[in-house]
């Protein structure tokens, strides 16, 4: 099931000329599937993604595990481990998986792929989980 996008969002906002435009669903097996092409607008070295992007990329996979739940999230701490670089125009694919959920917290687990199922990156992150997006004056 495809999941839902918010249009100023850095993850997956449609029309966020700076975003990663990232597309997300949900798997039968409760599993997140994320997958996004970076830009020449994401990269750091010469012909390599930035890590933030990717690095947002996992959290943003990860913290959407909430959302069949009708919660939003707020990301804790992520832990990253890299494996390999990425060029931009690339189609990479991220897989989270709940690892721990306990009331309103939510620890999770990514791996990130390129073509062929090349291990780009692993990671874990630990998020809060609230039934409101962001706090209000």
């Amino acid at each position: 099931m495809d999941q839902i996008s918010f249009n100023g969002c850095f993850g997956c906002g449609p029309t966020n000329e700076a975003g990663i435009k990232a597309v997300f669903r949900t798997m039968e097996d409760g599993r997140v599937e994320g997958v996004f092409v970076a830009g020449q607008q994401h990269i750091g070295y010469p012909d390599s993604v930035h890590v933030g992007p990717l690095v947002g990329f996992l959290s943003e996979a990860m913290g959407r595990l909430a959302f069949p739940r009708n919660l939003y999230y707020l990301t804790e701490s992520i832990e990253v481990n890299f494996k390999s670089a990425v060029s931009p125009g690339v189609k990479i694919r991220a897989f989270a998986t709940i690892k721990r959920l306990t009331g309103h917290h939510l620890t999770a687990e990514a791996k990130m792929y390129g073509p062929g199922g090349q291990l780009i990156a692993e990671a874990e992150g630990k998020y809060s989980l609230s039934t409101r997006p962001a706090l209000r004056k």
